[in-house]
């Protein structure tokens, strides 16, 4: 099947997040993965400008670069915006007085309004929820970065409780992180991809030989898989 040539192996130092991982969920999934001997997913990554971009798995990709893999695992799509969506996650955690603390260090007009927020602007929701608007992209981003040590639950909308609802993000706003190298926080950029490969549980054993690599693609030709058109939830070890 030819989206099965989108499956490469590249070294680490090729590779260029666009987002900074949680130290928490990173040691955790380092720990898990080690553990278990194989990554389940490949890492989802673009193509910009010559520069390779991961959009989804970051947490991944630094977990195998601590473990000192030689190679990585990923899908390489084209960045075609009728092939892949972009919006955004919310962040569920306790809003207490030290995150409000944070939220009065930065210059942002607050109203008190509970729709959905656009661009530059979040949606604190609590038992007094409210909307935080940022004067212009730099000073949204440097709020955005404030946020990497909070420990948090990324969710939809409709499940959020407590805690963050960010604007629903455009190619634009990525494109510009990517082609200038901002990071923002991980879990915040979602994106949905027509064809997204899950499941190839690659051994950490053959990602330091090129020869077994080669084995492993040919391997992969022989495995049945299922092509799913509708929406679903999968339940994971």
């Amino acid at each position: 099947m030819k989206i099965l040539n989108e499956i490469k192996f590249l070294s680490p130092n090729l590779i260029i997040p666009h987002e900074e991982p949680s130290q928490t969920k990173l040691n955790e999934l380092t720990f898990k993965i080690k553990k278990d001997g194989f990554v389940n997913h490949p890492i989802l990554c673009t193509k910009l400008d010559e520069k390779i971009i991961i959009l989804d798995g970051t947490h991944r990709f630094y977990a195998l670069k601590h473990l000192d893999i030689k190679f990585i695992p990923i899908q390489l799509v084209q960045y075609n915006k009728m092939r892949i969506k972009l919006s955004s996650w919310c962040w569920q955690f306790r809003i207490d007085e030290n995150f409000l603390k944070l939220l009065s260090e930065f210059n942002g007009n607050i109203l008190s309004q509970t729709r959905n927020p656009r661009n530059y602007e979040v949606l604190i929701k609590s038992s007094e929820s409210f909307i935080l608007k940022f004067k212009n992209k730099v000073d949204f981003l440097r709020f955005l970065r404030s946020l990497n040590n909070i420990e948090y639950e990324r969710v939809l909308k409709d499940n959020l409780v407590e805690g963050i609802i960010f604007p629903t993000l455009n190619h634009n706003f990525f494109l510009f992180l990517a082609r200038n190298g901002y990071k923002i926080p991980s879990g915040i950029t979602r994106f949905k991809i027509q064809n997204r490969i899950l499941f190839l549980r690659v051994p950490l054993s053959i990602l330091s030989d090129e020869y077994e690599i080669v084995k492993f693609k040919e391997q992969i030709k022989e495995r049945k898989f299922r092509v799913y058109e509708e929406s679903v939830l999968v339940f994971e070890n």
